[in-house]
């Protein structure tokens, strides 16, 4: 693949984008009609693994649902052992060998059994095993008896007859099982009352014998550990032997708390290769399926792997021909064809020097391209001749303006000194301000290269300056000038109506502002706030209040000033306290760029 040593859109100035050349273009439909099908065989593998992947979670789903059915099966069993006990006619002498009794047939799988009278009295009892490491041992039973306690003031033997539920003693989850009989007491009178159960949740005998879970023997299966969750206890274990080590990280454990904390009682996820399902167990405890992948899945996931390299690898090979094929017989003629324009740019001359084996297409371009660099060509050469032509008029009519503002500054100074009467010679020299005030902006705004933007500080600055001079004052004299210009864009249509605006108030406060040889300060600011320009020009002089200067300064000055501002576009607000502050806000256009 040959590379040209200058690109042809960079040698014509152009800047690049994406998709801009044809190559890229080439490339993007090569990509558009070969990712469908890419997309689609990594659809169908993804979907594959997401197959063999929602079996697992199903399957552990299952084992889990099964736990559930086991834990209610082997609690419903406890419920009909006091069912039975209810029955018959029990004695409270005889109660304590009656619970003995259905100890030894659980083999001691009840931490205690209960007779309670209506005011929650126990009146027999019969504890269970209560060694070290065991639910049953007395400190646990202690709490669950605090709470037997707390839901008996709550309870009412108006109730149904039987009840089961799960209490949280510390660190050990146990079951509370109630049914209401009638029994006789040491008087031989029948008195209400209520049994009571306390046993384990898990069933040790169960975890054993593994009739929680349903162990798989085959690898292509695979195991479920299963283990009892809540939010304030560890995790119980139901299956004796488990298949994954460690499998409670804090990452897993924060997500299990976090679902049961909104109320979502069934999950599955994945974390570090391992599958979790959550569904509800009994009471507030949840059941957590834990298992890793099965053999058919991880065959899957290789083959998914497998087939996506492969269909990048195909596509990219793919790519890599088609560019090449591209770019020898399709992109180096056109990239030869752009660079001759280029060189045609520079030198005047094109000579494309293309190969007579280029497509058609190519050479119908090469041919159109010759015909039009040559009335081009001719076309350029008279529009040369014109625009000299009209540059030496517009510089003879910005010549002959500027001059001719000049002598009719000059004639109506003239004027003015002939003039006796104070009042019209005053009015000459108001005009002769204002002209001279154009024929200055006229000066910033056509200098001798032609119309370009106007450097509003540099103008303000001498304005003001000619403005002092021509009412005999100093910028630094009796009466000071402050200037305050930030560079604002201003259009040549806005800065006429703006410096007459400009002369008018700052001849206005020189004249009248200042009366019996007082001394002051004019201050001119104008800053830009957002789309907008602010003008702000105020003296600290006598203000319009005052009575024998007030008249004068709202002459045809003012209303001049107040005309400029509607054709300037701008809001005009006077405020006079102490001086006299004009304020004006006219929006900002972007000035024309040099036409010269």
């Amino acid at each position: 693949m040959r590379l040209l040593p200058l690109h042809p859109l960079k040698a014509v100035g152009l800047k690049t984008r994406l998709f801009d050349t044809v190559g890229s273009r080439v490339m993007a439909l090569i990509v558009c009609t070969s990712v469908p099908l890419a997309t689609v065989a990594g659809v169908l593998a993804w979907h594959t693994y997401l197959a063999t992947s929602d079996n697992s979670f199903e399957r552990t789903k299952a084992d889990a649902v099964s736990a559930r059915h086991e834990i209610a099966a082997d609690l419903g069993r406890a419920q009909g052992a006091l069912e039975t006990l209810a029955q018959i006619t029990l004695h409270e002498e005889i109660a304590p060998r009656a619970f003995q009794l259905v100890q030894s047939v659980s083999q001691q799988h009840y931490c205690s059994l209960e007779l309670v009278d209506s005011a929650g009295k126990i009146v027999a009892s019969s504890r269970g095993n209560e060694k070290d490491g065991n639910p049953c041992q007395s400190n646990l039973l202690a709490l669950a008896s605090a709470s037997r306690d707390a839901v008996s003031e709550k309870e009412s033997f108006a109730e149904g007859d039987g009840a089961t539920e799960v209490v949280i003693a510390g660190s050990a989850l146990l079951v509370r099982s109630s049914i209401r009989l009638d029994y006789v007491d040491r008087t031989g009178s029948s008195v209400p009352g209520r049994l009571i159960a306390f046993r384990p949740l898990v069933n040790q005998e169960l975890v054993s014998t593994a009739q929680y879970a349903h162990v798989s023997n085959e690898p292509d299966v695979g195991s479920t550990d299963l283990w009892l969750f809540t939010e304030q206890t560890p995790p119980v274990a139901l299956t004796a032997r488990q298949n994954v080590t460690s499998p409670w990280s804090r990452e897993v454990t924060d997500r299990l708390r976090a679902d049961l904390k909104v109320g979502r009682r069934a999950d599955h996820f994945e974390a570090n290769n391992v599958y979790y399902t959550l569904i509800p167990g009994y009471g507030p405890t949840s059941i957590v399926a834990v298992s890793v992948r099965s053999a058919a899945e991880t065959r899957a996931l290789q083959l998914f792997l497998a087939r996506v390299m492969l269909i990048v690898l195909i596509l990219v090979v793919e790519l890599l021909l088609v560019a090449l094929a591209a770019q020898r017989y399709l992109v180096e003629p056109l990239e030869k064809l752009a660079s001759s324009v280029s060189e045609w740019r520079r030198h005047g001359s094109f000579q494309p020097d293309l190969p007579l084996s280029l497509p058609l297409e190519i050479r119908q371009m090469e041919r159109a391209f010759s015909r039009a660099t040559k009335r081009l060509d001719r076309h350029e050469a008279r529009l040369q001749r014109a625009t000299k032509q009209q540059d030496l008029l517009i510089r003879e009519i910005h010549h002959r303006v500027k001059n001719n503002l000049q002598i009719v500054a000059s004639l109506l100074n003239l004027q003015a000194n002939r003039i006796k009467l104070p009042e019209a010679r005053e009015e000459f020299h108001l005009v002769r301000d204002r002209v001279r005030s154009l024929a200055t902006l006229h000066r910033y705004l056509y200098p001798e290269g032609g119309l370009s933007s106007l450097d509003i500080r540099a103008f303000m600055e001498e304005l003001a300056s000619q403005i002092f001079t021509a009412n005999n004052h100093s910028n630094r004299g009796r009466i000071s000038l402050s200037l305050d210009i930030h560079d604002v864009p201003i259009t040549p249509d806005q800065a006429v109506p703006l410096s007459l605006i400009v002369t008018e108030i700052v001849t206005n406060a020189l004249r009248y502002a200042f009366p019996e040889g007082r001394a002051g300060s004019v201050r001119i600011q104008l800053h830009r706030v957002d789309e907008t320009a602010l003008l702000l020009i105020e003296d600290d002089g006598v203000g319009l209040a005052f009575p024998s200067e007030g008249e004068k300064r709202e002459g045809i000055g003012l209303q001049l000033v107040r005309g400029f501002a509607r054709q300037l576009g701008a809001t005009l607000d006077i405020i006079s306290e102490q001086g006299t502050v004009y304020r004006l806000v006219f929006p900002v256009h972007v000035p024309r760029r040099n036409l010269a």
